[in-house]
Order: structure tokens, then C-alpha cells, then sequence
């Protein structure tokens, strides 16, 4: 191999083909084992490294090198499938109450509500520490499977989320909410469904994104189906018991999906067959450009991401639509949502994945500008309906970004990183967006400030992921598809 090949950004379709990238907590190595099953130790080429934007790499021996076929290489013919049915049904269920927390939210702050009279800002912190917590905490994963396998965590998972939910509906205070319905909630949702996620990638290759997109695509089913259930059962049973029957369904519907997710052999301990293995985040990659702007491109867009989730119910109403219109509206803001991840996950996977993040962030940042800041009805519902079409599928390029630029075996390593700094974006998004709310929220200019801090966001997120996809074009000679 010659010296200027690069460990990540330079490596091009055909080096890709002939083999993939392998770590341990110092390097990363390319194999030219096309064998989809362990292979004995070999002696493997290291990929030479150059100046501070890459990770060095020195000569090692690496055992059980493995291919990276488009699906099901290690011999299940299944697994691959059954991991995006589980993933799915995790997105479905934890991101589908998480990112429906705006029907809690806008019942709290009713006159009939628990949290009536506080502010918005304080309120929203709930299924902030919902959200964040989820994609903040995906770190314990790593410590937890040492001891634990992917059933018990997924199933531990499950029980304190459904727990959180329970007991919630016992709540009469900001901080009972807070700990409940927020901290023991992402808790869970964090041991639930990242498993899914880490471990779908080694099953695809060429059809990688459209896998992708169906496994999130459960985030945007589940706000369909649950934002207007939640409210049906809000206006039915009331807040309570809502939440009640929330936590048994979050039950009942993730447990069985611990059943489905089976690690591809190749993250399987050499010596013990049924024991992951796990791989510790090489601490090069923090001197990695590449490496550094993605993560923070990941934090800002996450930042940006729920905003107009929480407010959009009760930014509705502003406009002159109904309580129950306003759960309409982000059920149909979800549904785009799904649909979008599938269809950009496949023209992804034709076009190129980083082209299709790049091109989506820079129209997140457009619809805010262009159709939520204009404050009419007909601009906020092409809002709601285009907002869900180009910022959902980002959820699902960036993980399959990762592997493009960082090699499949480092995605395994760096995944929990990515959501960790995706869960501290989190927190910088809707409770200080909410301080900008002006007036008591009583009409749309009331949330002008709110509105233009979410369109900076998008704009910082746009710029670093263009900065990316710049570095990543010098390399490869201004290659188009990437």
C-alpha cells in the first residue's frame, strides 16, 4: 500500500471493495480477507497516515478479519432484517413518546393541567431530559454489556422506561416530571435502542442507507401513531392514566424486540463466540478534523432538531388552530418524517450519503427561515410538511457518515460518541429556546427569537458538514458520489 492512502476520508470505492478498516485501541488497519466468517490471525498491511488530520497506524496482526458484504454475510440469513425489525420498534416506541412529549407538554401548561402557570422554558426541560438523556448516556452501554448481555440490557431498558412513564402520572411538580417522565425515561430509551443501531451497520453495504432509513423510520411512524393516541387518551382518561397506558404499551411492545437483535459475527469475541467484543473509542480520532467537525455538526443539528417539535402544537394555536389540530400537525410532521428517511435513505445510497446530509441540513435551515418565520397559515403547514421531509432522514445519515468516513470497523467504537455529543446538543436546544418565547406565547411574533436561535443552529450545523463533505471531496479528487 502506498503512503498516500488515508485511514478514513481518502479511501475510495475500490479500496473499499477489496477489503475494511479493523482497530484495536491504538490503530486502525485495512484487511484484505474477503472471508465472511473469523479467520485465523494474518498479518495485514497498516494504511500509512500523514499529517494531524488522520489517525496513525503502524503493521499488527488481526485476527478474524471480515468482509463487508451488502447483507447477512456471517450466515444468518435473517438476522440483518430481524435487527431492523427491533431497531425500528425501538425508534418507534422511545423516540415516538419522546418526540410526541410536545401533546404532554401542551396539556401541562393548560388551565386543566398539572404544570399550569409555569414557563414554557422550564416545562419543555422534561422531554429535553427525555431525549437527551437517551442519546447523552448511550456511553453506559459499553460498560454495561461487559457484564450484561444485549437481552438483559434491552429488557432492563424497557422496564425502567416503562417505569419512568408509571410513574409520571403520580406527579404533581416540575421535578417529579423531571426525574420520571425525563431522567428514568431516557435512562431507558439510552439501554433500549442503541443496540439496534450499533449493530445493523455490518449486515449492509451497498443498500446500507435504505437499511438505515427503515430502521429510523420508526421515529416518525411512532409520532404519528402516538402523538394523536396520546392525545385520545389525555381528552379520554385524562393526563394520568395516559400516561399509564403509555408506560404498559412501551412494555409490552420493546421486550420482545430484545429478541431480535444478534451481533454480526465479526463483533463477536475471537475466543469466546457468544461474548461481544468490545472495542474502546481509539483517542487518535480526537485529532482528527474530519472526526472533531462531524461531532460537532451532530451536537448542533440535534440542538435545532426537537425545537419545532415541542413548540409546534401550541405555535398552531397562535394561528388559529384547534388543541386537537394541534397534535394533527406533528402527526403529519412525523408521517413525512418516516416516509422521508426511506426515500432519502435510498437515493443516499445512489447518490451518495454525505451528499444527501449536506443537501438536507442546508434545507432544515431554509424551511425555518423561509416558511416557519413568515408566520401564516398556509407557510406553517408547508412548514410542518417540508420541515419533516428534509430533517428526518439526517437521524439516519449520520451514523451510515460514519462509517463512510471512519471505516466499519471504528463505527462500533465511535457510535456512542456520536449520540453522546448529540445528547449535549440536546440540552443547548429547547429550554434556551423557550427563554426566547416572549409575551406568554399569545401570538406567532412571540416566538420570532425562538425561531431565528433554531435557523442559527441549522446554519452552524450546515456549515460544518459542507466543511466535511469539502475535506472529504480534496480527498478523493472532488469525486461527486460520496
Amino acid at each position: 500500500m502506498t503512503g498516500s492512502n488515508e485511514c478514513f476520508g481518502g479511501v475510495d470505492e475500490q479500496s473499499r471493495s477489496r477489503g475494511q478498516f479493523n482497530m484495536d485501541s491504538n490503530s486502525i488497519y485495512r484487511s484484505d480477507s474477503m472471508s465472511s466468517h473469523r479467520a485465523p490471525p494474518q498479518t495485514v498491511e497498516a494504511v500509512t497516515c500523514g499529517n494531524d488530520d488522520r489517525v496513525e497506524c503502524r503493521e499488527a496482526t488481526v485476527e478474524g478479519a471480515t468482509a463487508e458484504h451488502d447483507t447477512n454475510s456471517d450466515g444468518h440469513p435473517y438476522r440483518g432484517y430481524m435487527i431492523i425489525l427491533a431497531g425500528f420498534a425501538a425508534n418507534f416506541v422511545v423516540f415516538g413518546f419522546a418526540f410526541t412529549y410536545g401533546v404532554f407538554q401542551d396539556f401541562y401548561l393548560s388551565a386543566d393541567g398539572p404544570l399550569h402557570g409555569k414557563s414554557p422554558s422550564s416545562v419543555s426541560i422534561i422531554g429535553t431530559l427525555a431525549t437527551g438523556l437517551t442519546y447523552l448516556l448511550t456511553f453506559m452501554n459499553n460498560a454495561v454489556l461487559r457484564y450484561l448481555s444485549i437481552r438483559q440490557v434491552m429488557i432492563a431498558g424497557s422496564l425502567l422506561m416503562s417505569m419512568g412513564l408509571v410513574c409520571a402520572s403520580f406527579a404533581s411538580e416540575i421535578w417529579h416530571f423531571a426525574l420520571t417522565q425525563g431522567v428514568m425515561f431516557g435512562i431507558g430509551g439510552a439501554m433500549t435502542y442503541l443496540p439496534p443501531v450499533i449493530h445493523a451497520p455490518p449486515y449492509f453495504k451497498t443498500h446500507r442507507g435504505t437499511a438505515m432509513g427503515l430502521l429510523f423510520s420508526g421515529t416518525g411512524i411512532g409520532g404519528l401513531v402516538l402523538a394523536p393516541l396520546t392525545r385520545f387518551l389525555i381528552t379520554r382518561i385524562g393526563w394520568n392514566w395516559a400516561l399509564r397506558v403509555c408506560g404498559m404499551i412501551s412494555f409490552i411492545f420493546l421486550v420482545p424486540t430484545s429478541l431480535l437483535v444478534h451481533p454480526h459475527q465479526s463483533t463477536l469475541s475471537v475466543h469466546e463466540s457468544d461474548k461481544l467484543r468490545i472495542i474502546p473509542l481509539n483517542s487518535k480520532l480526537f485529532t482528527n478534523r474530519k472526526f472533531i467537525i462531524h461531532m460537532a455538526g451532530a451536537a448542533f443539528q440535534s440542538a435545532g432538531y426537537l425545537i419545532p417539535g415541542y413548540y409546534m402544537s401550541s405555535f398552531g394555536q397562535t394561528l388559529g388552530f384547534s388543541y386537537n389540530e394541534g397534535s394533527v400537525l406533528i402527526g403529519i410532521n412525523n408521517a413525512v418524517n418516516a416516509a422521508s428517511k426511506i426515500v432519502v435513505g435510498y437515493s443516499s445510497d445512489k447518490f451518495g450519503r454525505f451528499n444527501m446530509l449536506v443537501l438536507c441540513c442546508v434545507l432544515s435551515s431554509l424551511t425555518v427561515l423561509g416558511l416557519w418565520l413568515t408566520s401564516t397559515r398556509g407557510t406553517f403547514i408547508s412548514f410542518v410538511v417540508l420541515y419533516g421531509a428534509v430533517s428526518g432522514p439526517i437521524i439516519s445519515l449520520l451514523p451510515t457518515c460514519l462509517v463512510e468516513l471512519f471505516g466499519l470497523q471504528n463505527y462500533q467504537s465511535s457510535t456512542w460518541f456520536l449520540y453522546f455529543c448529540r445528547g449535549a446538543g440536546t440540552f443547548l436546544g429547547s429550554p434556551i429556546a423557550g427563554l426566547f418565547i416572549r409575551n406568554g406565547a399569545l401570538v406567532p411574533r412571540d416566538y420570532r427569537n425562538t425561531i431565528l436561535y433554531n435557523a442559527a443552529l441549522f446554519l452552524a450545523n450546515s456549515s460544518c458538514f459542507i466543511f466535511v463533505r469539502t475535506l472529504v471531496a480534496l480527498d478523493n479528487n472532488w469525486k461527486l458520489k460520496q
